[in-house]
């Protein structure tokens, strides 16, 4: 608690009507449902190119893992901070914001920079991937919706679901393998 009270405390002194607003707009555009869209929409480019395991890894990454976060703070209930700039609702603990924006910004460095051709695009998505993760976090204390652990803890439940998820496909993958050999084997035979 006191870590929290003295970034909550020093989070006050930067408190301006500018500021909120601008953080205002990225809570919006950091938030769960604008991340589920712009997750379908990166499926959506994955599944027209043929690339439709991945597509549906994607959407399954993220919806589930929103709904493990959902779970989470529902079963934690850790009501929100006092003297929330502006209001919310629900419970504090996890951050679905951050949740949710760490997801899409996984999916972004993980699966589509390296598809990007040019060394220097790749280097410009993944720098404003992270930075933007960064704001959208910072955000939701600013605006006194998330304590700082909350945030902290929502990064490390998403980097935790996104590494499961990824094994999940893997292995998915591999016994998918292993079962077109042994179909190839059953045809020749």
């Amino acid at each position: 608690m006191a870590f929290e009270s003295s970034i909550q405390n020093t989070m006050t002194s930067f408190v301006d009507p500018v500021r909120t607003q601008i953080l205002s707009i990225v809570a919006f555009f950091g938030s769960p449902i604008m991340a589920i869209f712009l997750t379908i929409l990166v499926a959506g480019a994955f599944w027209l190119y043929h690339y439709r395991q991945i597509s549906i890894w994607i959407v399954a990454t993220q919806f589930s893992g929103d709904a493990v976060a959902l779970f989470v703070k529902d079963f934690i209930q850790r009501p929100r901070p006092t003297g929330q700039i502006i209001k919310d609702t629900g419970f504090s603990y996890p951050s679905g914001h951050t949740f949710s924006t760490a997801i899409l910004v996984l999916t972004i460095l993980f699966i589509v920079v390296p598809l990007l051709k040019d060394q220097e695009v790749q280097v410009l998505v993944s720098v404003l991937a992270i930075i933007w993760l960064g704001v959208v976090a910072f955000s939701r204390i600013y605006l006194r919706d998330h304590y700082p652990t909350d945030v902290i803890a929502s990064l490390l439940l998403a980097l935790t679901w996104w590494t499961v998820m990824r094994a999940a496909y893997f292995a998915y993958q591999n016994r998918f393998a292993n079962y077109k050999i042994k179909q190839t084997n059953k045809e020749k035979s």
